[in-house]
């Protein structure tokens, strides 16, 4: 109902496309006397203002980081009689009635004050959380933009439209405000003031081509395990079919919030079966001044309607946490990765007997190293995971392995376009403790079975 009002005014009043000085500007009689406001309808609209874009989010939108100070400091005066709309700023259906009277005014500057005439008081509170919501935008925007009445009016729309969110707000403002007033503004030389979190954003803009813009991912990975006839399998798979969907529709632009589902498909020598589900909580921590840095936390959980992986050594579920940290310079990145993986236990039938198998928790670290060629990526990686545990026990057998390592590493190669990317990837033992391989560790979605693998993956970004 707010927003049909504001449009009835709108379409009421004529709208000016050209750019417009804000401010004074007049005889300063509506300076004569005025009183500071600290109570009343006004102030609370302001509270609903600072409630209304911190809901949206709009410090983690480019150059709207300012506008939650702006309206939450700025100095609020009542004139003591009403003015006229003698400039061309105050023309507009934010600032004045259809009968010229004006509402407000300010100087398109930061930190500067707003002036209400005593006509704001009819106003609604809808009007009146608009009203705080486009001064402030003449005071936070870019310099090049702040004093264009017509964008400034097309922002607070999208902003206090009943439909308003976070990535149509987003669009508006990449549609309304130049590229050049965004590099200016990026670079401070248009703009004299910012809170921390959006001079260390401007700081360090994001590339246009950088995975955070297009975040979400879906793909397809298959697996080709390597076995080893002197190092036989405790429960052979040989081959392995993963579709991925990792989407991002929480967070901000610069730190998208996600979830991930992976659903797999198993071929062994007693046939296809399903294989786990991961689910996993992806974020991304930060993206700028070339760096990539995400944090996620996974579950692979065993589907318990295959009684065959299920009544095996891999029929457990199995927790991950991590965090990956990735740099790119003009030909080189460098990738690392961290992670924990959870202790766990799978019980295992064979005639009369169970075994029990015992995982103690992992710890993985890894670097990718490689260059980029255009859009192919040539490199390769190594990794160290240390486990803390490995036994197994049933009937009158035992045996602990303790504590071991695995060392594997392999070659990189993918091609990586904007909306989608095709690479190849080997995975090779290349060193462990006590002839230990990936089986000990029971991660067949993360590391794997045997000696080793090589896979192939597609995926698509949006």
């Amino acid at each position: 109902m707010r927003n049909l009002i504001i449009l009835g005014i709108l379409l009421a009043v004529p709208a000016w496309a050209g750019p417009y000085v804000v401010g004074n500007g007049d005889d300063g009689t509506d300076l004569e006397g005025p009183k500071k406001l600290n109570e009343g309808p006004i102030v609370e609209a302001r509270k609903e203002a600072i409630e209304l874009l911190s809901r949206l989010n709009t410090a983690g939108i480019a150059n709207l980081g300012t506008l939650v100070p702006e309206v939450a400091t700025a100095d609020l005066y009542m004139t003591q009689k009403d003015s006229h709309a003698s400039l061309s700023a105050d023309q507009g259906a934010f600032h004045s009635d259809m009968r010229g009277l004006v509402f407000a005014r300010t100087f398109a500057q930061p930190h500067a004050a707003t002036r209400f005439f005593p006509i704001a008081e009819r106003l609604d509170r809808a009007q009146l959380v608009s009203l705080h919501i486009h001064e402030a935008l003449h005071r936070a925007l870019p310099a090049s933009v702040r004093e264009n009445e017509a964008t400034v009016s097309s922002i607070t729309l999208a902003i206090t439209s009943p439909q308003a969110n976070h990535d149509e707000i987003s669009l508006t403002i990449a549609q309304l405000v130049p590229e050049e007033a965004k590099i200016l503004n990026a670079t401070g030389a248009g703009s004299t003031s910012g809170s921390a979190n959006t001079m260390v954003a401007d700081k360090y803009p994001i590339p246009e081509h950088a995975r955070v813009n297009q975040p979400s991912v879906f793909g397809y990975t298959y697996t080709q395990f390597n076995t080893d006839p002197a190092h036989p399998q405790s429960y052979p798979i040989n081959r392995m079919h993963t579709l991925q969907s990792y989407l991002y529709p929480f967070g901000s632009d610069r730190v998208p919030l996600g979830v991930g589902i992976e659903a797999s498909m198993l071929n062994s020598d007693q046939g296809s079966q399903m294989g786990p589900l991961g689910l996993s909580a992806r974020l991304r921590l930060w993206s700028g001044r070339g760096f990539d840095v995400a944090a996620f936390a996974q579950t692979s959980l065993n589907m318990l309607s295959a009684d065959e992986l299920k009544n095996s050594a891999f029929g457990r579920d199995l927790g991950t946490v991590g965090l990956s940290m990735r740099k790119d310079l003009k030909i080189l990145f460098v990738e690392n990765f961290l992670s924990y993986s959870f202790a766990g236990t799978s019980l295992r039938q064979i005639g009369a007997v169970s075994y029990r198998y015992n995982y103690g928790g992992v710890v993985g670290a890894s670097s990718h190293v490689g260059v980029g060629i255009s859009k192919l990526k040539l490199g390769g990686y190594a990794e160290v995971l240390l486990a803390n545990d490995y036994g197994i026990a049933g009937g009158a057998f035992s045996q602990d392995f303790g504590r071991f390592r695995i060392v594997s590493g392999g070659p990189e190669v993918a091609w990586v376009d904007k909306d989608f990317s095709i690479g190849v990837k080997g995975k090779f033992l290349l060193d462990s403790t006590k002839d230990a391989n990936f089986d000990f560790l029971g991660d067949l979605m993360g590391q794997g079975v045997a000696q080793g693998s090589l896979a192939g993956n597609l995926s698509v970004y949006f």
